[in-house]
């Protein structure tokens, strides 16, 4: 009896070590991929929290504060749940708009490039409220050579006499009340808050309008500055590196795979006309939702590939946003210059703290 036992005994102990050997090989043939946690800071009043975004864990943010308390925190920008589904390309239709005003017309030609397949127009959105970025912004473009063609589009006539006085009347206009969805305030508007997503609206009717005038639109916010002598050339090489196949230039949030909404280069094309216009209609019915979470929800639903998409994306550490480039020192680390430095992931006052640091505040 004990020999019947102890032969059993052993059958199941060698079944055991063959299972978890079988088990071994088969997990190093086949890895479960495994996403690393994103990291981020918030300031929040006088607390600080931290955010990780879990790409395992449903896609979820949690978040700590430096007491060590901790939340799920849906709202972050980029993880919103959008509801509108974007429009099939086979459903779409163009829109149709009424001639611009004469002085817009006019703007627009004096600061427009003209190349070989495009007129591209360099142009940011403001209110006065952040009229010290817009003046900085500009300061950025004269240090680089951009600053003889380029269009602020004011959201109140405030800051279009703040650039006036500055010297700056030619490069700016306000933008009429008959192209915005609903009021917007003249306060600088922090992240998230609620003069926050009616401001990014605002810049997506701006670049929708200035395609339909067959406009190629170099979009920048105005919470980054131009670094590097070369820009223009650069993005035009980018631009045309696949003949007429790349559309749209975007630049990145996350490396392949949220695109940043505050710097980007749109030909006039039905595509990104189509992109703006669901982007559009997103934000309509979900006021919560930023112009950026819309672009990528758009974006979601189309054909993102290297090979035959329309859509290329700028090198995150040529044109870093302000976490890789403040917090982990990219692309000084890896000894070249950037062409942008982007003041975001910092809210209000910060945002200026960070570019005077890095002695990126040129007023």
């Amino acid at each position: 009896m004990e020999r019947i036992f102890n032969t059993r005994f052993l059958i199941v102990s060698l079944c055991t070590v063959f299972f978890i050997s079988l088990v071994t090989l088969i997990s190093s043939l086949f890895p479960i991929e495994r996403w690393p946690l994103d990291r981020f800071s918030l300031n929040h009043g006088n607390e600080t929290w931290t955010t990780y975004y879990s790409h395992e864990n449903n896609g979820t943010f949690t978040v700590d504060n430096d007491d060590g308390g901790g939340m799920t925190a849906e709202a972050a920008e980029d993880l919103v749940h959008v509801e509108t589904a974007p429009t099939k390309a086979s459903e779409w239709k163009p829109k149709q708009f009424d001639n611009p005003e004469l002085n817009i017309i006019s703007a627009i030609e004096r600061n427009i490039r003209k190349e070989k397949k495009d007129k591209i127009l360099l142009t940011a959105v403001a209110n006065s409220g952040m009229s010290e970025y817009a003046l900085n912004w500009i300061a950025s473009l004269e240090r680089t050579g951009q600053d003889h063609h380029f269009l602020v589009f004011a959201i109140d006539s405030e800051l279009t006499t703040i650039l006036q006085k500055a010297g700056y009347g030619d490069h700016v206009v306000t933008i009429p009340d008959t192209w915005f969805h609903k009021a917007l305030s003249s306060e600088f508007s922090k992240w998230l808050q609620g003069g926050y997503t009616p401001i990014t609206h605002a810049k997506t009717l701006v670049v929708e309008r200035l395609l339909y005038m067959d406009v190629t639109v170099w979009f920048s916010d105005i919470d980054l500055v131009f670094v590097s002598d070369a820009i223009y050339s650069y993005l035009l090489q980018k631009l045309n590196a696949r003949g007429s196949k790349t559309e749209t230039l975007f630049t990145q949030e996350t490396e392949q795979r949220i695109v940043n909404s505050g710097f980007y280069l749109m030909r006039p094309t039905n595509t990104n006309k189509r992109i703006l216009a669901d982007t559009i209609m997103i934000q309509d019915n979900e006021p919560k939702v930023t112009q950026q979470r819309a672009i990528n929800r758009v974006l979601d639903d189309m054909d993102l590939s290297y090979q035959t998409s329309s859509v290329a994306l700028l090198e995150l550490s040529l044109f870093p946003h302000g976490r890789l480039y403040f917090e982990r020192n990219i692309p000084k680390r890896y000894g070249f210059d950037p062409m942008i430095v982007h003041a975001n992931y910092r809210v209000g006052d910060q945002k200026k703290e960070a570019l005077k640091k890095a002695d990126l505040w040129f007023i």
